[in-house]
C-alpha cells in the first residue's frame, strides 16, 4: 500500500484513458489525492499554485512535451527536487539518456502494471520521507524563512545544515543569492557554480552568475553566462524570459551575432516576422559577411510570403559561401515555384 497516502500527485497528459487509467492504478495502491492537467503549460501553472509532491507527465504532448516540461521544472528553484515520472508508450536509449540528463526520477512505459507503478513510487518516496531527507527539508524551510526575513546569517546556518545531509542545487543558489546581496562576489560565484554542477540546466543560476559579473564590471563573462541562461530558456520555449536575457546581452555587447540569431528564432516562433526581419537586418549591419544571418533573414521573408526578397537573401548567403547547400536548395525551390506559376 501507499507509503505516503496523502501526497498530492499531479497527472499531466492528453486523453481520458491516461487520466482514468493512472487514477485507478494510483487509487488501488492507496494514492487518492490527485490533480489533473491536459497539457504541459497548464500543468506548469498548476504546479506553481499547488506544489504537488509528485508529477507524472506524458512524454508525448503537443506544445510542450514531457521532456520540455521536466526541464522547465528543474530550472525552477522551488521545484528542482520535485519527483517527476515520465509516461510513454515507447522509449529509445537516446530518450532515456536525455531524460536522465534532465533529471527524471523514473520512466513509466506502457503497458504499465500496478506492481511496477507501486514499486517505482515506493522507491522515490522511501528516499523522500527518510529521516535524513526530512531533516534536510526542515532545515531548508527554516533557511528560506530566514532569508525572506533578511536574516542572512541564520539562513546560511540552516543551509549549511542541509548541505551536511545532501547536496542541493537550490541551497547553493540561495547561498549565492545571500552572498551577492552582501557583496561577497567570489563566494557568490562559487555557490552558483556549485548549483550548476549539480544541475547543469539551472538557468537561473547562470543568470545570477552573470549579474555578479556585471557588478564586478566583467562584461565578457557576464555575456557568457547570460547566453547560457538564454539558450536554456529558449530550448524550453520560455520565450519571454529568453528574449529578456538576449536583449540584456545586446545592451552589454551589440556586436554579438549569435544573440541576434536567437532573437530571430524567438520572433519567428511567435509569428513576429517583421520583428525577426528587423533583428536580422541589425545583425547584417554589424556582420555583413555572415552567410547564416542572410539565410535566416531569407527564412523570415519566406515566412512573410515575400519570396523575391527571400531569394535575394539566399543568393547573398551563397555568394559568401558557395558550399552552403541548404541555401542552394532554397534558391532552387523558389526558382521552381516561379516557373510553376
Amino acid at each position: 500500500m501507499a507509503i505516503a497516502p496523502d501526497i498530492r500527485i499531479l497527472l499531466i497528459g492528453r486523453g481520458e484513458f491516461f487520466h482514468m487509467n493512472l487514477t485507478a492504478m494510483l487509487s488501488k495502491i492507496g494514492y487518492t489525492n490527485t490533480e489533473h492537467a491536459d497539457d504541459g503549460p497548464t500543468g506548469w501553472e498548476i504546479m506553481k499554485r499547488i506544489e504537488p509532491g509528485i508529477v507524472i507527465a506524458q512524454w508525448d504532448m503537443p506544445e510542450m512535451n514531457g521532456l520540455s516540461l521536466l526541464k522547465v521544472i528543474r530550472s525552477d528553484a522551488r521545484h528542482v527536487d520535485t519527483p517527476v515520472l515520465l509516461w510513454t508508450t515507447e522509449i529509445t536509449r537516446s530518450d532515456v539518456i536525455k531524460a536522465g540528463e534532465a533529471g527524471v526520477n523514473a520512466i513509466l512505459v506502457e503497458p504499465l502494471s500496478v506492481e511496477i507503478l507501486e514499486r517505482k513510487l515506493g522507491f522515490i518516496l522511501e528516499f523522500d520521507i527518510s529521516p535524513s531527507t526530512r531533516r534536510a527539508k526542515a532545515f531548508l524551510e527554516k533557511g528560506d524563512g530566514y532569508m525572506k526575513a533578511g536574516l542572512f546569517e541564520l539562513a546560511l546556518a540552516e543551509y549549511e545544515n542541509v548541505l551536511s545531509i545532501l547536496e542541493s542545487a537550490e541551497v547553493y543558489y540561495n547561498i549565492g543569492y545571500i552572498k551577492t546581496a552582501r557583496g561577497e562576489y567570489d563566494e557568490a560565484l562559487a555557490a552558483f557554480r556549485k548549483a550548476t554542477q549539480i544541475n547543469q540546466l539551472f538557468a537561473k543560476a547562470y543568470e545570477a552568475m552573470a549579474e555578479v559579473y556585471i557588478k564586478m564590471a566583467n562584461n565578457e563573462l557576464a555575456e557568457k553566462y547570460l547566453n547560457m541562461a538564454g539558450e536554456i530558456f529558449l530550448e524550453r520555449d520560455m520565450h519571454e524570459k529568453a528574449e529578456s536575457i538576449f536583449n540584456e546581452i545586446i545592451a552589454l555587447n551589440p556586436n554579438t551575432t549569435n544573440v541576434y540569431n536567437s532573437l530571430g528564432i524567438i520572433y519567428r516562433r511567435q509569428n513576429r516576422y517583421a520583428d525577426a526581419v528587423k533583428i536580422y537586418q541589425k545583425a547584417i549591419k554589424i556582420h555583413p559577411d555572415d552567410e547564416n544571418i542572410h539565410f535566416n533573414l531569407g527564412r523570415a521573408y519566406l515566412d512573410m510570403g515575400q519570396n523575391d526578397l527571400a531569394r535575394e537573401c539566399f543568393v547573398k548567403s551563397l555568394c559568401i559561401n558557395p558550399d552552403f547547400e541548404t541555401a542552394s536548395a532554397m534558391v532552387k525551390a523558389l526558382e521552381s515555384m516561379g516557373r510553376t506559376f
